[in-house]
Protein backbone atom coordinates (compact mmCIF):
# COMPACT_ATOMS: atom_id res chain seq x y z
CA UNK A 1 0.00 0.00 0.00
CA UNK A 2 1.39 3.70 -0.83
CA UNK A 3 1.69 5.74 2.03
CA UNK A 4 -1.48 8.15 3.34
CA UNK A 5 -1.62 11.39 1.10
CA UNK A 6 -4.47 14.05 2.75
CA UNK A 7 -4.27 17.19 0.99
CA UNK A 8 -4.93 16.80 -2.65
CA UNK A 9 -6.78 20.37 -2.68
CA UNK A 10 -3.83 22.56 -1.86
CA UNK A 11 -0.70 20.48 -3.55
CA UNK A 12 -2.51 17.79 -5.00
CA UNK A 13 -0.07 15.45 -3.92
CA UNK A 14 -2.47 12.42 -4.94
CA UNK A 15 0.48 10.60 -6.40
CA UNK A 16 3.36 12.83 -5.26
CA UNK A 17 3.12 15.58 -7.07
CA UNK A 18 3.60 18.85 -4.85
CA UNK A 19 3.26 21.63 -7.50
CA UNK A 20 6.76 22.95 -7.09
CA UNK A 21 9.12 24.33 -9.60
CA UNK A 22 10.99 20.81 -9.57
CA UNK A 23 7.80 18.65 -9.61
CA UNK A 24 5.61 19.56 -12.04
CA UNK A 25 6.40 22.76 -13.78
CA UNK A 26 7.61 25.57 -14.44
CA UNK A 27 9.96 28.25 -13.50
CA UNK A 28 12.23 30.30 -15.71
CA UNK A 29 15.97 29.51 -16.47
CA UNK A 30 15.24 25.98 -16.82
CA UNK A 31 15.77 26.26 -20.64
CA UNK A 32 18.81 24.54 -22.30
CA UNK A 33 21.23 26.67 -23.50
CA UNK A 34 20.64 27.28 -27.35
CA UNK A 35 23.26 29.33 -28.69
CA UNK A 36 25.09 26.18 -30.41
CA UNK A 37 21.70 26.61 -32.38
CA UNK A 38 17.84 26.18 -32.89
CA UNK A 39 15.94 24.36 -29.90
CA UNK A 40 14.87 21.24 -31.01
CA UNK A 41 11.59 19.97 -29.21
CA UNK A 42 10.15 16.52 -29.29
CA UNK A 43 5.96 16.07 -30.19
CA UNK A 44 5.10 12.47 -29.00
CA UNK A 45 1.28 11.78 -30.41
CA UNK A 46 -0.21 9.52 -32.56
CA UNK A 47 -1.72 12.07 -34.88
CA UNK A 48 -0.13 12.02 -38.05
CA UNK A 49 -1.95 16.17 -38.47
CA UNK A 50 0.62 17.00 -36.16
CA UNK A 51 3.37 15.90 -38.74
CA UNK A 52 1.75 18.42 -41.26
CA UNK A 53 1.77 21.18 -38.28
CA UNK A 54 5.09 20.51 -37.22
CA UNK A 55 6.17 21.73 -40.88
CA UNK A 56 4.28 24.95 -40.60
CA UNK A 57 5.94 25.71 -37.59
CA UNK A 58 9.14 24.93 -38.55
CA UNK A 59 8.62 26.85 -42.00
CA UNK A 60 8.01 29.67 -39.68
CA UNK A 61 10.36 30.01 -37.25
CA UNK A 62 14.01 29.40 -36.89
CA UNK A 63 14.99 29.34 -33.07
CA UNK A 64 12.99 26.86 -32.16
CA UNK A 65 12.20 23.15 -34.16
CA UNK A 66 9.43 20.74 -33.71
CA UNK A 67 10.30 17.03 -34.15
CA UNK A 68 7.00 14.87 -34.65
CA UNK A 69 7.62 11.14 -32.94
CA UNK A 70 4.97 9.32 -33.56
CA UNK A 71 4.54 7.16 -30.65
CA UNK A 72 0.97 4.75 -30.54
CA UNK A 73 -2.03 5.86 -28.50
CA UNK A 74 -2.08 2.59 -26.41
CA UNK A 75 1.67 3.01 -25.66
CA UNK A 76 1.84 7.04 -25.28
CA UNK A 77 1.12 7.48 -21.89
CA UNK A 78 3.48 4.26 -20.41
CA UNK A 79 6.00 5.83 -23.09
CA UNK A 80 5.96 9.22 -21.30
CA UNK A 81 5.89 7.80 -17.38
CA UNK A 82 8.49 5.68 -18.46
CA UNK A 83 10.77 8.81 -20.00
CA UNK A 84 10.08 10.62 -16.82
CA UNK A 85 10.95 7.48 -14.35
CA UNK A 86 14.20 7.93 -15.87
CA UNK A 87 14.87 10.97 -15.59
CA UNK A 88 16.92 11.38 -18.94
CA UNK A 89 15.51 14.71 -20.58
CA UNK A 90 17.10 14.01 -23.90
CA UNK A 91 15.46 10.86 -24.21
CA UNK A 92 12.12 12.47 -23.28
CA UNK A 93 9.41 14.65 -24.97
CA UNK A 94 8.67 18.42 -24.34
CA UNK A 95 5.27 18.17 -25.82
CA UNK A 96 3.00 15.42 -25.44
CA UNK A 97 -0.40 16.10 -27.40
CA UNK A 98 -3.00 14.03 -25.23
CA UNK A 99 -6.69 14.43 -23.61
CA UNK A 100 -7.94 15.40 -20.16
CA UNK A 101 -8.61 11.95 -18.92
CA UNK A 102 -4.86 10.98 -18.66
CA UNK A 103 -3.61 14.92 -17.47
CA UNK A 104 -4.85 14.96 -14.27
CA UNK A 105 -3.04 11.77 -13.43
CA UNK A 106 0.31 12.73 -15.12
CA UNK A 107 0.11 16.29 -13.33
CA UNK A 108 -0.29 14.34 -9.98
CA UNK A 109 2.73 12.04 -10.85
CA UNK A 110 4.87 15.21 -11.62
CA UNK A 111 5.08 14.05 -15.05
CA UNK A 112 3.40 17.03 -16.94
CA UNK A 113 3.91 20.91 -15.83
CA UNK A 114 1.61 23.09 -13.87
CA UNK A 115 1.04 25.51 -16.72
CA UNK A 116 -1.40 28.03 -14.97
CA UNK A 117 1.08 31.19 -15.15
CA UNK A 118 2.55 30.85 -18.87
CA UNK A 119 -1.21 30.19 -20.54
CA UNK A 120 -2.20 33.55 -18.43
CA UNK A 121 -1.54 35.95 -21.04
CA UNK A 122 -2.76 33.88 -24.18
CA UNK A 123 -6.07 32.99 -22.76
CA UNK A 124 -8.35 35.36 -24.55
CA UNK A 125 -7.22 33.34 -28.06
CA UNK A 126 -9.19 30.66 -27.18
CA UNK A 127 -12.84 29.72 -26.17
CA UNK A 128 -13.58 30.70 -22.64
CA UNK A 129 -14.09 27.91 -21.00
CA UNK A 130 -11.18 25.64 -23.36
CA UNK A 131 -9.27 25.07 -20.56
CA UNK A 132 -12.04 23.92 -18.09
CA UNK A 133 -11.32 20.61 -18.67
CA UNK A 134 -7.88 20.57 -18.58
CA UNK A 135 -7.43 21.62 -15.77
CA UNK A 136 -7.84 20.39 -11.78
CA UNK A 137 -7.53 22.23 -8.53
CA UNK A 138 -7.28 25.31 -10.34
CA UNK A 139 -3.91 24.25 -11.68
CA UNK A 140 -4.02 24.45 -15.67
CA UNK A 141 -2.26 21.84 -17.66
CA UNK A 142 -2.31 21.69 -21.19
CA UNK A 143 -2.71 24.35 -24.10
CA UNK A 144 -6.31 23.39 -25.33
CA UNK A 145 -6.13 21.89 -29.27
CA UNK A 146 -9.71 19.73 -29.47
CA UNK A 147 -12.80 20.12 -28.23
CA UNK A 148 -15.87 17.41 -29.01
CA UNK A 149 -18.92 19.34 -30.20
CA UNK A 150 -21.37 16.56 -29.99
CA UNK A 151 -24.48 16.02 -32.48
CA UNK A 152 -25.90 13.21 -34.15
CA UNK A 153 -26.33 11.97 -37.92
CA UNK A 154 -29.60 10.57 -38.64
CA UNK A 155 -30.22 8.44 -41.66
CA UNK A 156 -32.89 10.87 -43.48
CA UNK A 157 -35.00 8.51 -45.32
CA UNK A 158 -35.32 5.76 -42.65
CA UNK A 159 -37.39 8.82 -40.71
CA UNK A 160 -39.00 10.06 -43.78
CA UNK A 161 -40.51 6.52 -44.81
CA UNK A 162 -41.81 6.20 -41.13
CA UNK A 163 -43.01 9.16 -40.96
CA UNK A 164 -40.87 10.30 -37.75
CA UNK A 165 -39.65 13.40 -36.03
CA UNK A 166 -35.82 13.16 -35.43
CA UNK A 167 -35.24 12.88 -31.82
CA UNK A 168 -33.58 15.97 -30.01
CA UNK A 169 -33.73 13.91 -26.42
CA UNK A 170 -32.74 10.36 -24.99
CA UNK A 171 -35.89 9.76 -24.06
CA UNK A 172 -37.84 10.63 -27.39
CA UNK A 173 -34.97 8.21 -28.67
CA UNK A 174 -36.75 5.51 -26.63
CA UNK A 175 -40.08 6.52 -27.77
CA UNK A 176 -38.55 6.62 -31.69
CA UNK A 177 -36.78 3.44 -30.75
CA UNK A 178 -40.04 1.43 -29.92
CA UNK A 179 -41.60 2.57 -33.48
CA UNK A 180 -38.93 1.27 -35.11
CA UNK A 181 -38.35 -1.80 -33.84
CA UNK A 182 -41.83 -2.56 -35.36
CA UNK A 183 -40.21 -2.71 -39.02
CA UNK A 184 -36.15 -4.03 -38.24
CA UNK A 185 -34.39 -0.89 -37.75
CA UNK A 186 -32.13 0.10 -34.17
CA UNK A 187 -32.34 3.32 -33.55
CA UNK A 188 -29.02 3.63 -31.97
CA UNK A 189 -25.95 1.30 -31.63
CA UNK A 190 -24.03 0.48 -28.13
CA UNK A 191 -20.84 -1.40 -27.81
CA UNK A 192 -20.24 -3.93 -25.16
CA UNK A 193 -16.61 -2.19 -24.78
CA UNK A 194 -17.27 0.76 -24.88
CA UNK A 195 -19.41 2.71 -22.12
CA UNK A 196 -18.19 6.39 -23.07
CA UNK A 197 -21.77 7.13 -24.34
CA UNK A 198 -23.14 6.44 -21.33
CA UNK A 199 -20.57 8.46 -19.36
CA UNK A 200 -20.86 11.17 -21.76
CA UNK A 201 -24.41 10.97 -20.66
CA UNK A 202 -24.51 11.68 -17.15
CA UNK A 203 -21.41 14.10 -17.76
CA UNK A 204 -23.38 16.08 -19.70
CA UNK A 205 -26.85 15.95 -17.23
CA UNK A 206 -24.67 17.68 -14.27
CA UNK A 207 -23.07 14.28 -13.23
CA UNK A 208 -19.04 14.69 -11.26
CA UNK A 209 -18.31 11.32 -10.47
CA UNK A 210 -15.00 12.94 -8.93
CA UNK A 211 -14.39 16.20 -7.18
CA UNK A 212 -12.04 17.92 -4.87
CA UNK A 213 -13.35 18.40 -1.59
CA UNK A 214 -10.95 20.24 0.86
CA UNK A 215 -8.59 17.59 1.45
CA UNK A 216 -9.98 14.56 -0.09
CA UNK A 217 -11.69 13.33 -2.99
CA UNK A 218 -15.65 13.24 -3.60
CA UNK A 219 -16.60 10.63 -5.21
CA UNK A 220 -20.45 10.21 -6.67
CA UNK A 221 -21.67 8.06 -9.17
CA UNK A 222 -25.19 7.53 -8.00
CA UNK A 223 -25.97 11.22 -8.41
CA UNK A 224 -29.42 12.06 -9.98
CA UNK A 225 -27.61 12.86 -13.59
CA UNK A 226 -26.01 8.97 -13.39
CA UNK A 227 -29.48 7.78 -12.25
CA UNK A 228 -31.13 9.58 -15.04
CA UNK A 229 -28.60 7.96 -17.32
CA UNK A 230 -28.75 4.95 -16.43
CA UNK A 231 -32.52 4.55 -17.06
CA UNK A 232 -32.49 5.80 -20.06
CA UNK A 233 -29.40 3.14 -21.20
CA UNK A 234 -31.86 0.42 -19.81
CA UNK A 235 -34.99 0.94 -21.32
CA UNK A 236 -33.04 0.92 -24.60
CA UNK A 237 -31.10 -2.71 -23.91
CA UNK A 238 -34.59 -3.93 -21.99
CA UNK A 239 -36.94 -3.24 -24.83
CA UNK A 240 -34.12 -4.33 -27.59
CA UNK A 241 -34.25 -0.86 -29.15
CA UNK A 242 -30.48 -0.81 -29.89
CA UNK A 243 -28.13 -2.32 -32.09
CA UNK A 244 -24.98 -4.34 -29.95
CA UNK A 245 -22.00 -4.09 -32.83
CA UNK A 246 -18.73 -3.78 -31.41
CA UNK A 247 -16.27 -1.43 -32.75
CA UNK A 248 -14.14 -4.47 -33.27
CA UNK A 249 -16.70 -5.31 -35.91
CA UNK A 250 -16.70 -1.72 -37.67
CA UNK A 251 -17.32 -2.92 -40.85
CA UNK A 252 -20.14 -4.72 -39.98
CA UNK A 253 -21.50 -2.02 -37.84
CA UNK A 254 -21.09 0.21 -41.38
CA UNK A 255 -22.95 -2.09 -43.19
CA UNK A 256 -26.24 -1.78 -40.72
CA UNK A 257 -26.02 2.07 -41.16
CA UNK A 258 -25.97 1.83 -44.73
CA UNK A 259 -28.77 -0.65 -44.87
CA UNK A 260 -30.25 2.06 -42.56
CA UNK A 261 -30.40 -0.90 -40.13
CA UNK A 262 -29.50 1.38 -37.63
CA UNK A 263 -31.12 4.83 -37.82
CA UNK A 264 -28.96 7.42 -35.64
CA UNK A 265 -25.62 8.51 -34.55
CA UNK A 266 -24.03 10.40 -32.04
CA UNK A 267 -20.59 11.75 -33.28
CA UNK A 268 -18.83 14.52 -33.08
CA UNK A 269 -16.69 15.92 -36.53
CA UNK A 270 -13.47 13.88 -35.99
CA UNK A 271 -15.73 10.70 -36.51
CA UNK A 272 -17.29 12.08 -39.62
CA UNK A 273 -14.57 11.46 -42.33
CA UNK A 274 -14.28 7.83 -41.54
CA UNK A 275 -18.32 7.34 -41.49
CA UNK A 276 -18.31 9.09 -44.77
CA UNK A 277 -15.73 6.69 -46.10
CA UNK A 278 -16.91 3.65 -45.18
CA UNK A 279 -20.48 4.79 -47.02
CA UNK A 280 -21.15 3.83 -50.39
CA UNK A 281 -24.90 3.60 -51.63
CA UNK A 282 -26.46 6.04 -48.62
CA UNK A 283 -23.98 9.02 -49.38
CA UNK A 284 -25.93 12.17 -49.51
CA UNK A 285 -28.32 10.64 -47.09
CA UNK A 286 -27.31 11.42 -43.80
CA UNK A 287 -28.38 14.72 -42.06
CA UNK A 288 -26.92 16.53 -39.16
CA UNK A 289 -29.21 17.56 -36.05
CA UNK A 290 -28.81 18.73 -32.28
CA UNK A 291 -27.04 16.49 -29.68
CA UNK A 292 -30.02 14.20 -27.29
CA UNK A 293 -30.62 16.62 -24.61
CA UNK A 294 -30.90 14.91 -20.79
CA UNK A 295 -33.54 15.67 -18.03
CA UNK A 296 -33.52 19.95 -17.68
CA UNK A 297 -31.82 20.87 -20.28
CA UNK A 298 -33.50 23.04 -23.33
CA UNK A 299 -30.40 23.41 -25.63
CA UNK A 300 -28.16 21.10 -26.86
CA UNK A 301 -25.02 21.00 -24.56
CA UNK A 302 -21.93 18.44 -25.36
CA UNK A 303 -19.62 16.35 -23.37
CA UNK A 304 -16.39 15.03 -24.40
CA UNK A 305 -13.20 15.28 -23.53
CA UNK A 306 -10.65 18.02 -24.48
CA UNK A 307 -7.28 17.20 -25.99
CA UNK A 308 -3.99 19.87 -25.49
CA UNK A 309 -0.40 20.35 -25.35
CA UNK A 310 0.92 19.22 -22.42
CA UNK A 311 4.64 19.82 -21.18
CA UNK A 312 7.02 17.54 -19.57
CA UNK A 313 8.46 18.02 -16.44
CA UNK A 314 11.78 17.30 -17.77
CA UNK A 315 11.89 19.78 -20.59
CA UNK A 316 14.47 21.96 -20.34
CA UNK A 317 12.99 24.58 -22.98
CA UNK A 318 9.66 24.56 -20.85
CA UNK A 319 8.89 28.55 -21.93
CA UNK A 320 9.65 26.97 -26.00
CA UNK A 321 7.32 24.70 -25.82
CA UNK A 322 4.51 26.58 -24.38
CA UNK A 323 5.22 29.38 -27.21
CA UNK A 324 5.01 26.26 -29.56
CA UNK A 325 2.02 24.78 -28.16
CA UNK A 326 0.44 28.03 -28.63
CA UNK A 327 1.45 28.48 -32.15
CA UNK A 328 0.20 25.41 -33.11
CA UNK A 329 -3.16 25.61 -31.82
CA UNK A 330 -3.91 29.19 -32.32
CA UNK A 331 -2.77 29.72 -36.32
CA UNK A 332 -4.27 28.69 -39.40
CA UNK A 333 -1.75 26.69 -40.72
CA UNK A 334 -1.74 24.04 -37.82
CA UNK A 335 -5.27 24.63 -37.36
CA UNK A 336 -6.67 23.54 -40.67
CA UNK A 337 -3.67 20.31 -40.78
CA UNK A 338 -5.61 19.33 -37.67
CA UNK A 339 -9.34 19.92 -39.37
CA UNK A 340 -8.95 18.21 -42.82
CA UNK A 341 -10.96 15.51 -42.88
CA UNK A 342 -8.46 13.81 -45.48
CA UNK A 343 -5.00 14.42 -44.33
CA UNK A 344 -6.19 15.76 -40.72
CA UNK A 345 -8.42 14.74 -38.00
CA UNK A 346 -11.58 16.52 -38.40
CA UNK A 347 -10.65 18.43 -34.96
CA UNK A 348 -13.03 21.14 -33.74
CA UNK A 349 -10.69 23.81 -32.71
CA UNK A 350 -10.56 25.40 -29.39
CA UNK A 351 -9.84 28.73 -30.26
CA UNK A 352 -12.09 31.46 -29.75
CA UNK A 353 -13.53 32.13 -32.96
CA UNK A 354 -13.63 28.22 -34.71
CA UNK A 355 -16.16 29.11 -37.23
CA UNK A 356 -13.43 30.05 -40.28
CA UNK A 357 -12.01 26.35 -39.84
CA UNK A 358 -15.29 24.11 -39.53
CA UNK A 359 -16.41 24.22 -43.33
CA UNK A 360 -13.90 21.64 -43.85
CA UNK A 361 -14.79 19.53 -40.83
CA UNK A 362 -18.22 18.98 -43.20
CA UNK A 363 -18.19 15.57 -45.15
CA UNK A 364 -20.19 17.10 -47.92
CA UNK A 365 -20.57 13.47 -50.23
CA UNK A 366 -22.07 11.80 -46.67
CA UNK A 367 -24.69 14.45 -46.22
CA UNK A 368 -25.42 15.81 -50.04
CA UNK A 369 -28.37 18.31 -49.64
CA UNK A 370 -27.96 17.97 -45.99
CA UNK A 371 -24.48 19.47 -45.60
CA UNK A 372 -25.60 23.38 -45.52
CA UNK A 373 -26.68 22.49 -42.27
CA UNK A 374 -23.66 20.78 -40.77
CA UNK A 375 -21.86 24.25 -39.84
CA UNK A 376 -24.96 25.84 -37.80
CA UNK A 377 -25.47 22.68 -36.46
CA UNK A 378 -21.61 22.37 -35.07
CA UNK A 379 -22.15 25.98 -33.51
CA UNK A 380 -25.14 25.02 -31.94
CA UNK A 381 -23.81 22.33 -30.24
CA UNK A 382 -19.98 23.81 -29.45
CA UNK A 383 -22.06 24.58 -25.94
CA UNK A 384 -20.00 22.73 -23.61
CA UNK A 385 -21.00 21.08 -20.00
CA UNK A 386 -18.10 21.81 -17.47
CA UNK A 387 -16.78 20.99 -14.15
CA UNK A 388 -16.12 17.84 -15.25
CA UNK A 389 -12.69 16.17 -14.13
CA UNK A 390 -10.80 12.73 -13.87
CA UNK A 391 -9.38 11.40 -10.46
CA UNK A 392 -6.21 9.98 -9.80
CA UNK A 393 -7.24 6.40 -10.50
CA UNK A 394 -9.09 7.36 -14.11
CA UNK A 395 -7.24 5.05 -16.27
CA UNK A 396 -7.94 1.95 -13.31
CA UNK A 397 -11.68 3.48 -12.81
CA UNK A 398 -12.68 3.73 -16.56
CA UNK A 399 -11.45 -0.24 -17.62
CA UNK A 400 -13.65 -0.98 -14.39
CA UNK A 401 -16.49 0.74 -15.86
CA UNK A 402 -16.07 -0.84 -19.50
CA UNK A 403 -16.07 -4.61 -17.83
CA UNK A 404 -19.10 -3.60 -16.13
CA UNK A 405 -20.66 -1.79 -19.04
CA UNK A 406 -20.13 -5.00 -21.43
CA UNK A 407 -22.19 -7.20 -17.91
CA UNK A 408 -25.15 -4.37 -18.33
CA UNK A 409 -24.98 -5.25 -22.26
CA UNK A 410 -25.46 -9.02 -22.18
CA UNK A 411 -28.16 -8.22 -19.20
CA UNK A 412 -25.93 -9.96 -16.25
CA UNK A 413 -26.25 -7.15 -14.06
CA UNK A 414 -28.40 -3.45 -14.40
CA UNK A 415 -27.01 -0.42 -15.55
CA UNK A 416 -27.98 0.90 -11.95
CA UNK A 417 -26.25 -2.02 -10.36
CA UNK A 418 -23.21 -1.44 -12.64
CA UNK A 419 -23.30 2.66 -10.81
CA UNK A 420 -23.42 1.12 -7.26
CA UNK A 421 -20.52 -1.34 -8.23
CA UNK A 422 -18.27 1.88 -9.31
CA UNK A 423 -19.15 3.60 -6.28
CA UNK A 424 -18.13 1.46 -4.14
CA UNK A 425 -14.97 0.00 -6.39
CA UNK A 426 -13.59 3.66 -7.15
CA UNK A 427 -13.78 4.54 -3.22
CA UNK A 428 -12.04 1.25 -2.37
CA UNK A 429 -9.48 1.82 -4.83
CA UNK A 430 -8.74 5.22 -3.85
CA UNK A 431 -8.10 3.90 -0.88
CA UNK A 432 -5.86 1.33 -1.44
CA UNK A 433 -4.00 3.89 -2.97
CA UNK A 434 -3.47 5.77 -0.45
CA UNK A 435 -5.64 8.61 -0.95
CA UNK A 436 -8.05 10.60 0.85
CA UNK A 437 -11.81 9.86 -0.32
CA UNK A 438 -15.12 10.87 1.19
CA UNK A 439 -18.31 10.22 -0.74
Amino acid sequence: MQPRITRPALALTLLACAFTATACGGGDGDNGDSSSGPVTLEIWTDKEGVKQAAAAFNAAHKDVRLKYVNVPGTELINKVTNAHKAGDASKAPCLVLNDNRNGSMLLAQGIIRDLTEDVEPVKDKYADDAFVNLSIGGKIYGVPAMRQPMFTVVHQPTFDKYGLEVPTSWQELVTVGEKLKKHGVSVFNLAGEDPSTFMNMAWQGGARWYEVKGDAWKVDFTDKASQDAADVMQQLLDKDFVSKISYADYAAMMQQYEKGKIALRQVSTWQLASFEQNMKKSLGEWAPADNLSVPGQSAPTSAGDTSGYLVTSLCENSEEAVEAATWLTTSADPIKAMANTTDGHGWFPAVADPEPYLDTLVPKKLMGEHADKAVPTILENSDFADGWVYGPNSTAMYEELADQWGKAMNGDITVKALLDHMQQWTVNDLKQRGISVTE
